[in-house]
């Protein structure tokens, strides 16, 4: 399947409360332990960058590694990444002004604003949108860069089931966010992106931040690094390309922002500039419980709650596309905050936030060294293999036997690869991945894609089959693309 991540809808869990607390300003030691741990760590694939704020005060700013490898052009907190699913508190905050303006309720249902809603969604209310308690799934099966009609996105989205009855429990919907979005443009009378640089970014003085409408260039964004290794073009390039923003990610994710920007997003949540006392509270108030491993953590309008490691309060959220990573943590009692971003995000890209709040929390805590991880120990040795594709196989299947253990390493390296024009590496390595769990059909599928792509029409029909003939009775995330996979062969075969 095409799209290998899916995007991080929690906050790592911390390890409890730790027994060394930090004073009212967090001691220079501390600070200097972070910046030594996140130097070090650019040896083994780390490259991001890190801003701490104590209060009103920025306690750390700094660049890691490089936003452009060839050109060794350093990252730096003005650097422009991908937010991912951060943007969801924009558009929550977007809801909270115009509730304010009296031209929407978060108690208003769908049947509002969309006429032929069918029966059983007529009673989803923004409100349950916004906390991911709506029942409707994570997306609709389009990527990120496919561009379809409005009314067709919509009247897609209003055909899918329910994955339970509105209200009821938690499922994390990216496309609930596309309907927010929608519902901001049918209040507000103008375009999602206008509104949040009118009434966001403008008066926060983001002025660097947004989709397409920004005082960025794409020389300032940093490219990305699939797995640490495979080189992508920045997000930004993509958007400025196709000059619009597709509906599966408007609203839910994808925003462009730098450190210096979003610092500035918290000063206004902080400070009340743009939304008063009462409305950032109801932003980040735990409304349902996200049931993540365990863990008490709850959803609030685009912010996870969670506890600190003092068992504070802490409010934040994260997001990736599987190639950058955003993470906003903000310890409202502490008066603290960590922004943190990534163009490489591998193994131990997500833990990078908990660390630094281990290392201001804990004068004990030893962070462990930084990891890439096997899917990037796999891709790079792919990647710079130069035999031929058997020998790939086989060397693959000897050298790296313990790390194939896991079915998603092979997948994720092969389909980075064949994301750079490079399906018969892929299909090396996807291959070996069916052949080791040949009961998936997920993997038949990623397979199917690479032969595709290879021309070699007679086998990539061959693992859509198995792929579809694999199926789970309910809930397949790739048969849909097996189906169309299917049809476009058919259609080439005629030719």
């Amino acid at each position: 399947m095409r799209r290998i991540f899916h995007i991080f809808i929690g906050l790592l869990c911390l390890a409890g409360v730790m027994p060394a607390a930090i004073a009212e300003a967090p001691p220079e030691w501390a600070i200097e332990r972070i910046d030594n741990h996140l130097t070090r760590s650019v040896e083994h694939g780390f490259s991001g960058a890190v801003l701490i704020a104590d209060g009103n005060k920025i306690i750390l700013k700094k660049g890691y590694g490089d936003a452009n490898r060839a050109a060794k052009t350093p990252i730096t907190t003005a650097t422009l990444f991908d937010i991912g699913s951060v943007t969801k508190q924009f558009t929550a905050a977007a809801i909270m002004l115009l509730e304010k303006d009296g031209k929407l309720s978060v108690d208003d249902t769908l049947a509002r604003y969309f006429p032929t809603v069918p029966e059983d969604k007529q009673r989803i209310t923004v409100h349950q949108l916004l906390t991911h308690s709506s029942g409707l799934p994570g997306g609709v099966g389009i990527d990120d860069f496919t561009h379809i009609d409005t009314d067709k996105f919509f009247t897609r989205v209003m055909k899918m089931e329910l994955l339970s009855k509105p209200g009821e429990t938690y499922h994390y919907s990216n496309v609930g966010y596309s309907l927010l979005a929608r519902i901001i443009e049918l209040s507000a009378n103008q375009s999602y992106e206008t509104f949040l640089q009118e009434r966001l970014f403008q008066p926060a003085d983001m002025q660097h931040t947004g989709y397409l409408q920004s005082k960025k260039k794409d020389g300032e964004a940093a490219l990305g690094y699939r797995a640490g290794v495979v080189e992508i073009p920045s997000t930004l390039s993509r958007y400025q390309a196709d000059q619009k923003i597709a509906w599966s990610l408007k609203g839910n994710g994808g925003l462009i922002s730098s450190l210096d920007d979003m610092y500035n997003w918290y000063l206004a949540l902080r400070n009340h500039v743009i939304l008063d006392k009462e409305q950032v509270e109801r932003l980040t108030t735990g409304y349902i419980s996200q049931n993540v491993d365990n863990a008490d953590i709850k959803y609030g309008y685009g912010w996870s709650v969670f506890a600190s490691p003092k068992d504070t309060k802490m409010v934040g959220h994260n997001g990736s596309n599987g190639i950058y990573y955003f993470d906003l943590r903000w310890l409202q009692e502490e008066d603290l905050a960590i922004i943190y971003a990534s163009n490489a995000m591998v193994q131990g890209t997500p833990s990078i936030s908990e660390n630094i709040e281990l290392m201001l929390f804990d004068n004990v805590f030893n962070p462990p060294s930084f990891a890439a991880g096997p899917v990037t120990e796999v891709l790079r040795f792919a990647a710079s293999f130069t035999g031929t594709p058997a020998n790939l196989k086989q060397r693959v299947k000897t050298q790296f036997e313990a790390q194939t253990q896991e079915r998603y390493v092979l997948n994720r390296a092969g389909l980075a690869l064949l994301e750079v024009d490079q399906p018969e590496r892929a299909i090396a390595l996807l291959s070996l991945n069916v052949e080791l769990f040949e009961n998936d059909g997920n993997l038949w599928d990623s397979l199917g894609e690479a032969y595709l792509a290879a021309n070699q029409l007679d086998d990539a029909k061959r693992c859509f089959v198995n792929a579809l003939v694999m199926a789970p009775d309910t809930r397949c995330y790739w048969c849909d693309n097996s189906k169309a996979k299917l049809t476009t062969i058919k259609n080439q075969m005629r030719r």
